[in-house]
């Protein structure tokens, strides 16, 4: 039988720098790459730069599901700005 990982993180980019945002996001990168899955609770940008598909809850009722940019362009009016982040970590 085989094992899959799921790595969940919880806001993981709540207190860093951009270093630390930009080897966050190096870190999922190479999970990804691993064939890892990944959930991730985040309000700040940055942390869903490496995200493929968004799950946006508002108290407790889902509002959107989907392909990343699909999400973000239905439901942001900023989205091409959180889309493409200022910087590699995404931090300003």
């Amino acid at each position: 039988m085989m094992t899959r990982l799921i790595v969940i993180l919880d806001e993981p980019n709540s207190n860093l720098d951009n270093e630390g945002s930009v080897a966050l996001n190096s870190a999922i990168k190479l999970l990804k790459s691993q064939g890892k899955s990944l959930l991730i609770m985040a309000h700040r940008p940055a942390a869903i730069q490496e995200c493929e598909m968004l799950l946006v809850i508002d108290q407790g009722t889902m509002t959107a599901f989907g392909p990343k940019d699909k999400v973000l362009k239905e439901m942001v009016s900023n989205h091409q700005t959180i889309r493409k982040a200022p910087s590699a970590g995404g931090v300003s």
